[in-house]
């Protein structure tokens, strides 16, 4: 079971560092999209996308479930 999306992460986008995450935001977008649904603590997700994105999590998630539909984005610069 995964434990820590930090450390996950930083394996599957091929960081030195969780540190280098925040300026990897489109690779680590795409790993998200890939993974979904992730499962995390909600706590832990929460964490991550502030430290990552620096929106929250729900935020996230919204912008996923609106690529779904014909909207366009226009909250977060990362996505588009």
């Amino acid at each position: 079971m995964k434990t820590d999306i930090f450390e996950d992460m930083k394996e599957c986008i091929g960081c030195n560092d969780v540190s280098d995450l925040p300026y990897r935001k489109r690779e680590v977008w795409e790993e998200i999209k890939r993974q979904l649904p992730l499962k995390y603590p909600k706590e832990q997700l929460e964490k991550f996308s502030h430290y990552v994105f620096g929106v929250d999590y729900a935020v996230i998630m919204g912008i996923l479930e609106m690529k779904g539909s014909d909207r366009p984005c226009r909250k977060c610069e990362f996505t588009c």
